[in-house]
């Protein structure tokens, strides 16, 4: 067995096993088109590969592998991301999986990689036999609180020249944090183009993306992205130069005053505890369905420590 880069037909057979499931209701070439497109930007090119773990010509599992720069306690680690592991349902129970992840995890600690991060959709258990550890984190449902006329700010689209200044506000947004993504405007770009992607390739009117920008004196000073869908509104991430989140309450203010006779569905959001913009009303609050899960490779780094309250970790950044 080895692990190979999922290409011409392995990568075709894993699309071909994983489109009914992960395809988000896009057509099969929907999600190849989908799936290539997010290897072919500059962030995606050097940090986000897919592989397979083969035994001659047959694909035993497979996954995508991110590499990613994080800091934790002032200190900067590389982490090892693992998403969408998939094993073909006729091979499943052979431990072909729990050898991929594996082979993974040793690959990266012999290249230097600091630590392991996932996000599962199948509770705790499985990945804890690997050594991972779950972060819990809850999931905020958010209503902008509602008044006549809407707020004397200045909202409009965000743009490419925006996104070193986004870049900026998120960095800020993470420094207080224990632990956190290392903000890159190419990491923000990719984000942003992946949501991009997912809502062009759908069925018209399933999917659309919303980047906003407050503005003042020419310069962004907070933003949002959102995506909506028939399941939902979801804050991706924001951020503000303002700590209490004031002008990301008003932009979203702003928003629900476009349509004020119509009924809207609240928010959904991943948001830092200390973040809570005053305009905002938290309707539900309930523990997020991706659990986040870290693993050290470092005998010297310590992370089975880390509590929600540590990080700063959107929602759109998950994998």
């Amino acid at each position: 067995m080895q692990i190979v880069p999922a290409r011409d037909a392995v990568l075709e057979h894993i699309l071909d096993e994983t489109w009914r499931i992960w395809s988000d209701g896009l057509t099969r070439d929907g999600y190849a088109r989908y799936n290539a497109a997010q290897m072919k930007t500059p962030w995606g090119r050097e940090c986000l590969a897919r592989v397979a773990l083969v035994d001659g010509g047959r694909v035993l599992s497979s996954a995508k592998r991110y590499m990613l720069r994080a800091r934790l306690d002032d200190r900067e680690i590389r982490v090892l991301g693992i998403g969408a592991v998939f094993t073909p349902p006729a091979l499943r129970s052979r431990g072909s999986a729990a050898a991929l992840i594996e082979r993974l995890i040793e690959d990266a600690r012999s290249d230097g990689t600091d630590a392991a991060l996932l996000f599962s959709e199948i509770g705790a258990t499985y990945y804890e036999r690997f050594g991972f550890v779950c972060i819990p984190r809850d999931v905020l449902w958010l209503r902008a609180v509602e008044k006549p006329g809407a707020p004397a700010l200045l909202v409009r689209t965000g743009e490419e020249r925006d996104i070193p200044a986004v870049t900026d506000i998120l960095r800020a947004a993470a420094a207080p944090a224990r632990f956190a993504l290392e903000v890159e405007a190419d990491l923000v770009r990719h984000s942003l183009s992946k949501k991009r992607l997912l809502a062009g390739l759908s069925p018209s009117g399933w999917r659309s993306v919303e980047f906003y920008i407050a503005e003042e004196g020419a310069s962004a000073v907070a933003f949002v992205l959102l995506t909506s869908s028939r399941t939902g509104v979801t804050l991706e991430a924001c951020g503000d130069r303002d700590p209490t989140g004031a002008r990301v309450g008003a932009i979203l203010q702003v928003l629900r005053a476009r349509t004020p006779g119509e009924r809207v569905p609240d928010i959904s959001a991943w948001l830092p505890p200390a973040f809570r913009p005053p305009q905002l009303t938290i309707v539900k609050e309930r523990p997020a369905s991706e659990l986040m899960m870290i693993r050290s490779l470092r005998e010297d780094l310590r992370i089975d420590d880390l509590r929600a309250e540590d990080i700063v970790y959107w929602h759109g950044d998950a994998f």
